[in-house]
């Protein structure tokens, strides 16, 4: 997805609110800035170069932000299950074309 945003006179970059709320981005959050050529790229830093890792709970909440999933809960069971699934039919695709 293309969007605009202009730099004010401070050298700011604000970056559109639908972005901020799909990444789950918060204010005073750091990025990375890298010159490439004729882009100027904003990273955000990893968790993992920082001071302190996050929790599940942490990682778990910052998911639920990025992700909105209204449907029912799924047990773990069932995404074994559905992965052992997709696996044996992967395995299979690739019995037939050898």
């Amino acid at each position: 997805m293309n969007m605009q945003t202009k730099l004010s006179a401070k050298g700011q970059v604000v970056i559109p609110k639908d972005v901020r709320d799909r990444m789950g981005l918060e204010v005073g959050e750091a990025f990375d800035v890298i010159e490439r050529g004729n882009e100027v790229i904003l990273r955000r830093n990893s968790p993992l170069a920082g001071e302190r890792r996050l929790s599940v709970a942490e990682a778990s909440a910052i998911l639920r932000k990025i992700v909105k999933y209204d449907g029912p809960r799924i047990s773990d069971e069932e995404i074994s299950n559905a992965a052992i699934e997709v696996a044996a039919d992967k395995y299979d695709q690739l019995r037939q074309k050898g």
